[in-house]
């Protein structure tokens, strides 16, 4: 009587289990992870936005300031003037959707940066061109799932596995270190397509502005190169604010 009634207790527990499994949304994971990785998009973008900050520049033996301000409308618009040093004193940046243009005073020439230009290092750092250009919501070109957390972590944590839906991406996958409670990045692995570590971010000093916390400092490493590192430190930024009707043209450039 004990073996038929252990056996039966095993069936319902077993039943049990399958409509557990049955009612469970499919793909719950992968939606999760995607509602994640949109509030964390959500957070760091809005319509409009305007900074001011700081380019750090570490290439292992000295180190570089540059000052600049920029003005953005969404992912698709963006205008940079760079205000020092000297060498780079008045030297602006034009991205409009997939085209980026480059004006220098000491030449007096606008440039359309594309092709095997756009892997060049800007200013010497640890960014390329490219990544000017990958400036964009990772939650529209990338499909988000999650993996486990590192047990040592000491915020609340979760990692976001991102690999990109369209072949033509500058990096095939990331990975996101991300504060499920705030939204918001701690860190950011970026792959080739080999699975190669490529680059890593780290976002720090993060603050309030407004309804939103975004970081002080965002510090760039080409995994490529020694002893490098790129900082850039955001002094002010506002959300929202209106840009001046032409800030989005060529006419800028010389200006």
């Amino acid at each position: 009587m004990r073996g038929a009634k252990g056996k039966i207790l095993a069936a319902l527990f077993a039943s049990c289990v399958l409509m557990l499994l049955a009612s469970w949304p499919a793909g719950a994971g992968e939606n999760d992870a995607q509602r994640l990785l949109t509030a964390v998009d959500d957070n760091l973008w809005s319509n409009t936005k305007t900074i001011t900050g700081r380019l750090i520049i570490d290439n292992g033996r000295r180190e570089r300031v540059l000052t600049w301000e920029v003005w953005m409308e969404g992912v698709e618009r963006s205008f940079s003037h760079y205000l020092s040093p000297p060498r780079e004193k008045g030297t602006k940046m034009l991205k409009i959707e997939d085209k980026l243009w480059l004006y220098t005073p000491r030449t007096d020439r606008k440039i359309l940066i594309a092709g095997h230009l756009m892997r060049q290092s800007m200013f010497g750092s640890d960014l390329s061109y490219e990544d000017m250009m990958e400036d964009k919501k990772l939650s529209r070109a990338y499909r988000a799932s999650l993996e486990p957390c590192a047990a040592s972590e000491e915020a609340p944590c979760a990692v976001l596995y991102l690999l990109a839906l369209d072949e033509g991406t500058t990096y095939h996958s990331r990975r996101l270190w991300v504060d499920p409670e705030k939204k918001i990045v701690r860190r950011q692995e970026l792959y080739a397509k080999s699975g190669k570590l490529l680059k890593t971010v780290d976002f720090l000093d993060y603050r309030p502005i407004g309804q939103r916390l975004f970081p002080k400092k965002m510090v760039f490493r080409d995994r490529l190169k020694e002893n490098t590192k790129t900082t850039y430190v955001f002094d002010s930024i506002e959300f929202d604010v209106s840009i001046p009707e032409g800030t989005f043209s060529q006419l800028q450039l010389k200006r």
